[in-house]
């Protein structure tokens, strides 16, 4: 079956998901089997599925409520997707930025795994966080 909608289309979905906190938009673009690798505030291995990743993004959001996130470099082979992102907002008054890089994979319309790299360790530093072991 042939993908009806572009891979960067369902990727600038997912950053309105980041960006605005349209926690729906999640169940538009991952697929149920959904898997992230890799670490993320409070843990570090591999999230399953939307309600998880919807954790994660609330998370984020909680800590950062005017989060901004903007997308670079994006490159695409067959069923992959990889860019770098921005991401900005404030704790607490103080101003916040990292930048990371994620690599997507799609099944036709859905994302199904996703590998996200930033230093998740400073950030919950800075954040006050305690990263999990």
């Amino acid at each position: 079956m042939a993908k009806s909608v572009s891979h960067q289309h369902i990727v600038k979905r997912l950053l309105d998901c980041w960006n605005s906190g349209q926690m729906e938009i999640i169940e538009e673009v991952f697929s149920p089997n959904f898997v992230r690798h890799g670490d993320y505030l409070g843990g570090v291995g591999e999230i399953q599925g939307s309600a998880a990743y919807k954790q994660v993004v609330k998370r984020f959001r909680d800590l950062l409520p005017d989060l901004h996130s903007q997308i670079y470099d994006v490159i695409e082979q067959d069923d992959k997707l990889a860019f770098r992102f921005r991401t900005t907002g404030r704790h607490q008054g103080e101003k916040i930025e990292f930048e990371g890089a994620n690599i997507l994979r799609f099944e036709e319309d859905r994302i199904v795994e996703d590998w996200v790299y930033y230093d998740a360790t400073g950030l919950a530093a800075r954040l006050g966080q305690k990263k999990a072991a």
